[in-house]
């Protein structure tokens, strides 16, 4: 040991002598250098030792402290992000039941279609199901040892629905659209030919009666219309009014009361020579001319209103029909259907004959449009167009 060290470590510890007295005894104990040291340095080390012991304690306790608000910040966003997923769902839910109505009206609307438009134009697509997540995994609270990634995977907003919902949103306006111009286009063809035919009165008719209510019933299975736009349901309240105007058209006599490779016109409507005088005379029906008893069909449902004789008729019937149409039959060889029967179209009433004020065998046919005499041919041809 280098002198100065020793020196110094002589007068810091000298020998020292420590006197205890005890029941009149006075003792001493020689307290050498090297224990004094000792002592010394048994203290600094049990110093240090709690003041590291300590200070690990501290940083442990903070530590512990930063990991539980840490946990509770990820709980707090875990529980924001759970309510902004809810909310989404909902939203999703939502978005659903409104595609879910469309595509039912839609379908509906098809399946009203009538026969002249053809619904192989609207297609329908795949209904989307349930909202969708890219993600496949469950959903779940975080745990403190999972990483930053895996724990908020399940977050992500699903771009999946919004861009499936955005296509079947798309695909319902198109075909709604497209209904919409195939309604308007044969609802005005029928318009223009009931125009053309002097038919206007005949389908007032109709649509007044039509909005009694008659013999109708079933289960009530209505649309959520809060869940369809409104612009849908116009069109749909067009596909009924077209409806009922296809109904109208099938009510009518829109055919001759003859097979077409059984008769021949002899006679037009109107302005004519009378046949038996040639004297100039009104025609007021059309006369069809054909082999003797040829059979006479009714050219709409119907009530007879009249059947026997009836002066230059002949053998004469009279039906009525919807709608203030009234058809009448003349010169036939024998009559098949008596006053108040109901009938039938295409049910057989009678037979081609030559009875009454008559040159040979033909049929005398007539269509009346509230009392007042129409060219039955020019309904029938109206008809045919917009079959």
């Amino acid at each position: 040991m280098p002198v100065s060290i020793k020196s110094f470590y002589k007068k810091l510890f000298p020998a020292r002598q420590l006197l205890i007295r005890q029941n009149g005894e006075v003792k001493h104990i020689v307290l050498a250098s090297w224990l004094q040291l000792f002592v010394v340095i048994l203290l600094l080390a049990t110093i240090a030792w709690v003041s590291i012991s300590s200070f690990r304690v501290y940083t442990q306790t903070n530590q512990i402290s930063n990991i539980e608000k840490n946990q509770l910040s990820k709980q707090t966003l875990w529980q924001q992000k759970a309510s902004e997923q809810q909310a989404l769902h909902a939203k999703q839910l939502e978005q659903l039941a409104v595609l879910e109505q469309k595509q039912a009206l839609l379908q509906s609307m098809i399946e009203s279609l009538p026969a002249s438009i053809s619904k192989e134009t609207i297609k329908i697509e795949d209904e989307l199901q349930s909202p969708i997540n890219d993600d496949k995994g469950e959903f779940h609270e975080p745990l403190i040892d999972e990483e930053q990634k895996n724990k908020h995977a399940n977050l992500i907003t699903p771009i999946t629905f919004a861009a499936r919902a955005q296509q079947l949103t798309q695909h319902y306006e198109n075909n709604f659209a497209l209904l919409d111009s195939e309604i308007d286009k044969r609802h005005s063809a029928i318009l223009a030919m009931l125009k053309g035919a002097g038919l206007e009165s005949a389908l007032e008719q109709h649509l007044t009666l039509s909005a009694i209510t008659a013999a109708q019933g079933g289960p009530l299975d209505l649309f959520d219309e809060a869940k369809i736009p409104t612009q849908f349901l116009a069109i749909a309240d067009k596909l009924l009014l077209l409806n009922n105007l296809e109904n109208f058209l099938t009510e009518l006599p829109n055919s001759l009361p003859l097979d077409a490779a059984k008769y021949y016109i002899s006679s037009n409507f109107g302005l004519r020579k009378d046949p038996m005088n040639s004297r100039r005379a009104f025609h007021k029906g059309v006369d069809l001319a054909g082999w003797h008893k040829t059979k006479i069909f009714a050219p709409a449902d119907a009530v007879v209103l009249r059947a026997g004789r009836n002066g230059g008729y002949g053998n004469f019937i009279e039906l009525e029909h919807k709608n203030g149409l009234v058809t009448r039959f003349g010169h036939l060889n024998k009559i098949k259907v008596k006053k108040g029967q109901t009938i039938a179209k295409n049910d057989v009433i009678g037979l081609m004959g030559s009875t009454g004020r008559s040159t040979s065998t033909h049929l005398h046919y007539e269509v009346l449009i509230d009392g007042k005499h129409v060219n039955p041919l020019k309904i029938t041809k109206a008809l045919s167009l917009v079959r």
